[in-house]
C-alpha cells in the first residue's frame, strides 16, 4: 500500500508481488526477518539480482528499462513491475544494505 498506494492492479500483479516477497525472504527488506515467504524463484532471482546490481550502480534505481535489461542478460523477458519494487524500495530506503549471493 506505501510503495503503490494508487494502483491496486500493480498491488495485486504476481511478478511484482513475488518480488517483493523474494525480498523479504532473503531478509533484505527493513523490519522483515528471513523467512519462506514465496514459491516465485524467478521472481524472487530478478529482483535479488537488481539489487545487487543496484548497490554496484546506484544511477540503475533511475532507469528501469535499462536496470531489467541487465537483470536478464540477452533475454527477451518481458518486464513485469518487479523492477517497480525494487527501484521503489531502494528509494525509501528500506533495502538492507548487506551482501547477499545473488539468487537462481
Amino acid at each position: 500500500m506505501k510503495v503503490f498506494p494508487a494502483s491496486e492492479s500493480q498491488r495485486k500483479k504476481s511478478c511484482p508481488h513475488g518480488a517483493f516477497l523474494g525480498l523479504c525472504e532473503e531478509g533484505l527488506v527493513a523490519g522483515i526477518p528471513r523467512g519462506d515467504f514465496t514459491r516465485s524463484k524467478r521472481n524472487k532471482a530478478y529482483a535479488v539480482r537488481a539489487v545487487s546490481m543496484i548497490r554496484r550502480d546506484p544511477s540503475l534505481a533511475d532507469d528501469t528499462r535499462k536496470l531489467w535489461r541487465r537483470v536478464i542478460g540477452g533475454s527477451r523477458k518481458v518486464e513485469n513491475n518487479q523492477m517497480d519494487v525494487v527501484v521503489a524500495l531502494w528509494s525509501a530506503g528500506v533495502i538492507l544494505h548487506r551482501s547477499v549471493a545473488a539468487a537462481g
